[in-house]
């Protein structure tokens, strides 16, 4: 899985367990609901400004949504 892929589903993730669409985490980060659909699905990637703004509403840290990525090159 790509870090691109990995982020797409942690963001997912954290919406889904504070039970909120994907239209209320895009309100509540102030981002386009279709860029944030995109990067849930792994279709393209975030910059950093926008992980900074879903990281803030989602109430965690920015690396908390890049969990479960293994670089390719790492031996787990």
């Amino acid at each position: 899985m790509t870090l691109v892929e990995s982020f797409g589903r942690n963001v997912r993730e954290a919406r889904q367990e504070r039970g909120w669409s994907q239209e209320k985490l895009a309100l509540e980060a102030g981002v386009k609901r279709a860029y944030l659909s995109e990067v849930e699905s792994g279709k393209r990637s975030a910059t950093l400004s926008f992980a900074e703004k879903l990281a803030i509403a989602l109430q965690c840290e920015p690396a908390d949504l890049m969990k479960g990525w293994v670089s390719p090159g790492k031996v787990a």
